[in-house]
Formats: structure tokens, C-alpha cells, sequence
């Protein structure tokens, strides 16, 4: 057993240094390439944020002439239609589409707010998010070099009231490196819908969402079917005025039911290297309470545990380091000493209960 849990370690050692090249190794080159753009939104009950979003969108330094802005109603029950409405008065760049009465989900705006665009490349985010007013000059940069198909760009969170927000962007940021690191070394395994870039004909292509009947993963899946077919064509923009930010859960409820909705998806990938990273990630974390279980049985065990501890801190802080110096968040790496062993337990727990508890997504309630 013992000879099993230091193969386990030294698999996560390698992955994480792997990951620490990768993102070493991303885009930051300054191009300018104008190229006709969509900047494709998907809202539904989102009346407190689209004004906001709209003047975010307004104020670009892209040539306002080579983009537009679609935004998709799927079904929103508040003021959300009325106040966009009003909005598309003022901006002839705003258009306006919303689902039909047998159509909801993410993913079939999403679908259909890109069949009506007529432009060649599609940026996508939320209706909660805002970005810099060079954020589609950043991201449309990358398909000057015409072998590129898909583009990810950084998010973080912005509303850190509470020490809970902050410890929740410790770990959105972790996911958003890792995301960084296997594309840098040309293994994706995900990205965010929140800011990606994509060419239109690649995705009518490759994307057929037949896995539409999960709730999300309208980001991840097309990444991975983008990778099987056209390999070697994914970046990662790693360029600060190319972040986009959103907003943290604010009570534990909800945070527990965006990390069910998050990993419930992981159970139906298809692309091996990431349902290997996602095991390999599990069984690490797993070992934790694992380890502090059989240790009151063997001491031997004890000194496992603090194995594990102690190198599985160093090469995370290691990891961490380049990217939350990034992101202008170094006071954040206080946080993964202290979390180690409550986060494997939290792992542990969200990847158990997401393969049976269903959760809310904009009021509508998924089942597994």
C-alpha cells in the first residue's frame, strides 16, 4: 500500500510541474488583428446586471464597426427583456434574441445565438461578469495566426467582502491555472465559458452538443471536441488586461450547489487525459482523510500523512506562486497551508454527492 501511495504522489508531483511549464509557456504577445466579431451572452433572470454589462460591452476600444453584441433571453421571468429593450435603443451593435417556447438551456442560446451571427470569430462571457475595455482586442489577437481555433482567457472574482470569498477565489484560481498549465503544454482539459473565443465555423463544425442534457459544460465540452478534432490549436491568453471578472458565491448554499453543478459534468467527459488528471486529483485528495483515518490504527500511517502534507503543500505553493503574482493576488497564498486538509475533505465530499444531488441552475432544477 505504501509503495501505491508514493506512486499516487509522485503522478500528482509530475502533473503539477507539467502544469507549472504549461503555464510559463502561454500566449502574451501584443498583436492587433481586426477581424469581425460577436460577442455572443446567454442571460436569463439577469436584471440586476445587464445595464452594467451593456455600457461594459459599449465602451470597447475595438473598432465598433467590426463588432457586435448578441444577447439571448432564455425565458427570463424578471425585467431583464424590458431593460434590454431600452438598451438596444441606444446601441445599433445590440441584438436581440430569445429562445422560443420549446427552447431553453445554455447551451441552445448559445447554439442559436451563433447560427444568426454573421461574424467569423464568437467571444462568449456572462451577463455577471465585467472585463477591461481592451478585453476583445486582447482576446481576438490570438487568431491572427490562422492555425488557432479556440481561445481561453483568465477569470477571477472581484466582491472578496468576507475571508469565505476570498478562500473561494483561492481555488477558482487554481482551477483557472490548471486549466492554463494543460493547455500550455497542449493537454486541455477545461476552460471558462466566462471568457472564451472561438471561430465560428469550427464550432457549427465540431460542436453538436450531444450532451445536451447536461445543464452546463457548454465551454468544456466544445474545448475537448475541438482538441480530438483540430489538436494543437488551443491557447491560452495569459495577458492581465485580458481578465474578466465575476462574482463569488455569497452564502454556503450556494457555493455548494456551483461546485455540484461544476463537478456533476466531469462524470460524462470523454477525453481521457482529463478523466485521468480529474481521478488523479480525487485520489490525492482522498488520501488525506484517508490517511488521518488509518493512522489511529497504525502510526505508520502518521508519517504517510505528513509525507503527503508536506510535499503536496510545496509543490501547490510553488504552482501558485507565478500565477496569483498574475493575477495581482499574492496575499491570497496565506491560504494553502491551512486549507490543505479541510479542502481534501471538501473534494472528497462535492465529487460523493454531485453523482446524486441534483441542483439549482438560474431556478431551474437539474437532476443527475
Amino acid at each position: 500500500m505504501t509503495i501505491a501511495l508514493i506512486i499516487v504522489l509522485i503522478l500528482y508531483v509530475f502533473t503539477i510541474i507539467r502544469f507549472r511549464v504549461g503555464w510559463k509557456r502561454n500566449y502574451t504577445k501584443s498583436n492587433v488583428y481586426l477581424v469581425k466579431v460577436s460577442v455572443v451572452i446567454a442571460v436569463r433572470n439577469e436584471q440586476e446586471n445587464i445595464t452594467r454589462l451593456v455600457k461594459n460591452l459599449k465602451d470597447q476600444t475595438y473598432d465598433q464597426n467590426l463588432y457586435n453584441v448578441i444577447i439571448i433571453d432564455d425565458h427570463s421571468s424578471d425585467d431583464t427583456w424590458a431593460i434590454l429593450c431600452k438598451e438596444e435603443l441606444n446601441w445599433s451593435n445590440l441584438i436581440l434574441l430569445s429562445m422560443d417556447s420549446n427552447e431553453y438551456g445554455k447551451k441552445n442560446a448559445i447554439l442559436k445565438a451563433v447560427n444568426y451571427s454573421d461574424s467569423e470569430i464568437i467571444l462568449t462571457s456572462d451577463a455577471d461578469c465585467f472585463f477591461s475595455s481592451d478585453w476583445i482586442t486582447n482576446m481576438t489577437s490570438c487568431f491572427l495566426d490562422k492555425k488557432v481555433n479556440l481561445v481561453s482567457g483568465p477569470v477571477s472574482f472581484n466582491n472578496e467582502l468576507t475571508v469565505f470569498n476570498q478562500i473561494q477565489t483561492l481555488e477558482f484560481l487554481s482551477l483557472v491555472a490548471s486549466g492554463a498549465g494543460a493547455i500550455g503544454i497542449n493537454k486541455p482539459i477545461f476552460c471558462n465559458g466566462a471568457n472564451m473565443a472561438y471561430r465560428k465555423e469550427i464550432f457549427l463544425e465540431v460542436n453538436n452538443y450531444s450532451n445536451n442534457t447536461i445543464a452546463s459544460g457548454d465551454d468544456v465540452f466544445l474545448l475537448h471536441m475541438v482538441k480530438k478534432f483540430y489538436p494543437g490549436s488551443i491557447v491560452f491568453v495569459k495577458k492581465f488586461e485580458s481578465i474578466v471578472y465575476t462574482q463569488s458565491t455569497l452564502s454556503f448554499r450556494e457555493f455548494i450547489n456551483q461546485r455540484i453543478r461544476w463537478t456533476s459534468k466531469s462524470s460524462s467527459y470523454k477525453d481521457m487525459f482529463s478523466v485521468l488528471i480529474s481521478l488523479l486529483v480525487f485520489i490525492v485528495n482522498l488520501l488525506f482523510p484517508l490517511l488521518l483515518i488509518l493512522s489511529l490504527y497504525d502510526y505508520i500511517f502518521i508519517y504517510l500523512f505528513l509525507l503527503f502534507f508536506f510535499i503536496k503543500s510545496l509543490v501547490d505553493i510553488l504552482f501558485l506562486f507565478p500565477v496569483l503574482k498574475f493575477f495581482k493576488r499574492l496575499e491570497l497564498i496565506k491560504w494553502i497551508l491551512p486549507l490543505q486538509i479541510p479542502y481534501s475533505f471538501y473534494i472528497t465530499l462535492i465529487v460523493i454527492i454531485s453523482n446524486f444531488m441534483p441542483f439549482n441552475w438560474k431556478g431551474r432544477l437539474q437532476k443527475k
